[in-house]
C-alpha cells in the first residue's frame, strides 16, 4: 500500500537542497506538571496516532528516481524514536528556550523515517514546561498543522476518551515493484490524479500536455514579477547557511482588535503593521518598501482533515516610513484588493505546477523560482483556536510557530499564531542575519508598543 504525495508537498522535497530545510516548527509552552514530561507526552501519542496515520509513514524513493516518492507504512517505527527530551541551562527564561528552538530548527528531518519530531522540555522559569513540534512541510501546511496539534491536547483538563486509541497498529505492506508496475500500466489515471489535486480541472493527460502545463506556471511567475518591481536588496537577503537561531514575542489579541477598529484594518492588516515598524526600526531605508510574501490558506471545508498543502500565495509592500495611522491603512488596502484576485490563483497554480513532472524537471524549477528576489521576508499567520487547550490536565499557555527560510536568500521568517486571547510572533532566521534576529524581536516589540499605545490615545 503506498500514498501519494500531492504536487505541492512534492514542490517542498525538491526545495530542500543547501542550506534550505523545510521543517516547520511549533513551539508550546505549558503549565508544568506530570502530564508534559517524557513519559506522560509518549503515552499520549501512542493513544493517539491512529488519528494521523501520515506520523506513521515515511518516503519510500523510486529507483533512479523514475517516478515521484511515496507514503509508506514504516514497519519499524517507534513513537520512542521521535520524541527527545531535554532540559534548559539556568535560568529556563524566554532566551534559553529560543536557543535550543534555533538549533533544534538547524537540523534536517531523516528522511528514512517519518518526518516529524518531538522535543520535551523542562527546566524552564516560572513553573512551566515545553513541547516543539516539528514536521517536514511536505508533511503538513500551517492550518493543517493546527489540526494535528490539536490532536493531542483536550479542550478541559480532563483527558478526552477516544476510540481505537488501543488498537495495535499494523502496517500495511508495500510492495515497490508492484506500485511500479501499476504506474507504468496507468498513466491516465495517475495524470488525472496529479491534475485534479492541483487545478481540479479535466485536462488532457499526456506527457506533452503536462511539460506544457509546466511551462506556463513558469512563465505566469516571470509575468508576475515582471509587473512588480524586484524588492529591494536589503541586509535579509544576503543568502543563509545551515543553521538557525529564534525569537518570540507576544501581544493580546484584544489590543490587537483595538487598533484595527481605531484606524480601519483586520487582525491581519494590524499584525503586518507591526511587522513594518520593525522593519522600519532595524534596517536602513531604501528608495522602495520592503515585500513580504504572504501565504494564503485555499485549504476548502473538504480539506479538513486530509494532510498535505493547499496554499497560495501574494506580495504585500510594506510601508516603513509612513506613520502608524497611514501604515495600517495602506496595508488594509493593499489586502483588500489582493483578496480573491488573479495573484491568489496564478499562486496556486504555480505551486501545483512544479509537482505534475518528475523530480528532475520539477526541482529545476523550484531553483528558478527561487533565483526570483520578488520579496524580502515571508510573513504567515494563522488563526488558532481562542479556547484553552490542555495536555494531560496541563493547559498550554503560549504558541509560537516557526516558518522555514526558502529561497537560499531568504534570511527572515515571521510566523504568527493566534490563540486564547494572545498573539504568538515566532521568529526564525539565519544564525549570521544582521540585524540579530533578537534585536528584530525588541523591534517588534517596541513597533507593537507604539500601535497599541497610539490606538488607545486616538
Amino acid at each position: 500500500m503506498a500514498d501519494a504525495l500531492t504536487p505541492e508537498d512534492l514542490a517542498s522535497l525538491a526545495t530542500e537542497r543547501g542550506p534550505v530545510n523545510m521543517a516547520v516548527g511549533g513551539l508550546l509552552v505549558f503549565e508544568a506538571g506530570p502530564g508534559v514530561d517524557y513519559p506522560a507526552v509518549v503515552q499520549r501519542l501512542e493513544q493517539r496516532l491512529h488519528l494521523i496515520p501520515r506520523y506513521r509513514q515515511r518516503l519510500e524513493e523510486a529507483p533512479l528516481g523514475l517516478a515521484n516518492p511515496v507514503w509508506v507504512d514504516d514497519h519499524a517505527f517507534e513513537a520512542e524514536w521521535h520524541v527527545h527530551s531535554a532540559s534548559l541551562p539556568d535560568p529556563g527564561g524566554d532566551a534559553e528556550l529560543d536557543a535550543y528552538v534555533g538549533r533544534a530548527m538547524s537540523r534536517r528531518l531523516d528522511r528514512s523515517r517519518p518526518l516529524w519530531e518531538l522535543h520535551v522540555i523542562d527546566g524552564l522559569a516560572e513553573g512551566r514546561a515545553a513541547l516543539l513540534a516539528k514536521m517536514h512541510h511536505a508533511l503538513v501546511d500551517g492550518l493543517a498543522a493546527i489540526d494535528v496539534g490539536t490532536v493531542i491536547l483536550d479542550p478541559s483538563p480532563e483527558p478526552m476518551d477516544i476510540a481505537g486509541g488501543g488498537v495495535p497498529w499494523e502496517p500495511r505492506r508495500y510492495d515497490r515493484g508492484r506500485h511500479l508496475a501499476r504506474l507504468a500500466a496507468s498513466p491516465v489515471l495517475r495524470g488525472q490524479r496529479l491534475m485534479l489535486d492541483t487545478a481540479q480541472r479535466a485536462l488532457e493527460t499526456s506527457p506533452r500536455r503536462a511539460v506544457d502545463e509546466l511551462r506556463r506556471g513558469a512563465e505566469l511567475m516571470a509575468e508576475l514579477t515582471r509587473q512588480r518591481p524586484s524588492a529591494p536588496d536589503t541586509t535579509l537577503n544576503a543568502g543563509i547557511g545551515p543553521n538557525r537561531r529564534y525569537a518570540t514575542v507576544r501581544a493580546r489579541l484584544d489590543e490587537i482588535k483595538a487598533v484595527g477598529r481605531a484606524w480601519g484594518g483586520t487582525v491581519n492588516d494590524v499584525l503586518l503593521a507591526a511587522v513594518t515598524g520593525m522593519l522600519g526600526r532595524a534596517l536602513p531605508h531604501t528608495d522602495r518598501p520592503p515585500v513580504a510574501l504572504i501565504p494564503v490558506s485555499v485549504r476548502t471545508e473538504e480539506d479538513r482533515g486530509r494532510m498535505g498543502n493547499r496554499i497560495s500565495t501574494v506580495f504585500v509592500d510594506l510601508p516603513t516610513r509612513a506613520a502608524p495611522p497611514e501604515r495600517v491603512a495602506a496595508i488594509a488596502a493593499t489586502t483588500s484588493e489582493l483578496k480573491d484576485s488573479a495573484a491568489v490563483r496564478a499562486g496556486a497554480l504555480i505551486a501545483g505546477a512544479s509537482g505534475w513532472v518528475p523530480p528532475a524537471v520539477s526541482s529545476v524549477l523550484v531553483r528558478a523560482m527561487g533565483g526570483v528576489r520578488a520579496m524580502n521576508l515571508v510573513v504567515s499567520n494563522v488563526p488558532g483556536p481562542q479556547q484553552p487547550f490542555f495536555l494531560n490536565g496541563s493547559r498550554l499557555l503560549e504558541a509560537y510557530p516557526a516558518v522555514p527560510l526558502n529561497p537560499a536568500h531568504q534570511g527572515l521568517t515571521v510566523g504568527i499564531l493566534s490563540y486564547d486571547g494572545g498573539v504568538f510572533f515566532g521568529l526564525l532566521a539565519d544564525r549570521d542575519l544582521e540585524p540579530p534576529v533578537g534585536h528584530l524581536a525588541r523591534g517588534l516589540e517596541d513597533a507593537l508598543a507604539e500601535l497599541t499605545d497610539g490606538a488607545a490615545n486616538a
